[in-house]
This record gives C-alpha cells, structure tokens and sequence, in this order.
C-alpha cells in the first residue's frame, strides 16, 4: 500500500509558441467571432420567442441548437481568450478532464 501518492492539481498549457503581437491579434479576432457568436444566436433566440408563427417543432429544435452552440461557447472561448492574453497558462485538473 505504499505506491504513488502524488495528486494532480493543475495542468499546463503550451499550446504554439507565438509572438506577442500574433498572441495579440489572435485574441481580439476570437473576441469578435465570440461575440458574433452569442450575438446571432441570441438574435435568433429572441425572433423565435417574439414571432408565434414561429412557434413550430423544427424552431423549437432551432432554438435549442442556439442554446446549445451559446453554452459552448461560453464555455471554451472565455479560457482561450484569457490563455491568449496573459503568460500564465495552466487550468486545474477537474476541469481539464
């Protein structure tokens, strides 16, 4: 019973190593494209939940899509973006796995 005991608590990140100016630009293009992102389908959210004859099995599905792709979303980008903007790149291991 006296085998390895170590615990991981956090993982690194290396990703590519770029220059600060591409790390720079990348950063506000992902920025842009997140906020198309949540804005389009925000968009269609509230034409679905505003127009009744909207109100059908296939947008019902659309409006789940939409749901679905904003969570996404708003899961991944945010750390990447902040990956992208400061040096320090590491992430704990709960949400890593």
């Amino acid at each position: 019973m006296g085998g390895n005991q170590t615990w991981i608590t956090q993982v690194t990140l290396l990703g590519f190593q770029v220059d600060p100016a591409l790390q720079c630009f990348l950063c506000g293009l992902f920025s842009v494209f997140y906020t198309f992102t949540l804005l389009g389908n925000g968009i269609i959210l509230g034409i679905i939940c505003l127009d009744p004859r909207l109100h059908t099995p296939m947008c019902f599905f659309l409006s789940h899509l939409a749901i679905v792709d904003m969570s996404y979303a708003s899961n991944n980008v945010p750390k990447m973006l902040a990956n992208l903007a400061n040096q320090r790149r590491t992430i704990s291991f709960v949400p890593c796995l």
